[in-house]
């Protein structure tokens, strides 16, 4: 039986439109190099705000994956 081995990386992600977009844009950029993506943690959500409006939100991620050997 061999032992898994597992990465954990911090993204940041990024939509105009809300949180669970950024969150998903985040992940669909990883995928593009990133392979056994097993689980995804939210770490934290702000707004960048000008004039009194919110112009954009952001979700900070932890995403973890396993390491091919």
């Amino acid at each position: 039986m061999t032992n898994k081995l597992f990465k954990i990386i911090e993204l940041v992600g990024y939509s105009t439109t809300g949180w669970e977009d950024a969150v998903q844009n985040a992940v669909t950029e990883a995928k593009k190099t990133i392979r056994n993506i097993v689980r995804v943690s939210c770490e934290e959500f702000d707004v960048k705000m000008e004039n009194d409006n919110i112009v954009a939100y952001r979700a900070r991620i932890k995403l973890i994956f396993e390491i091919e050997r």
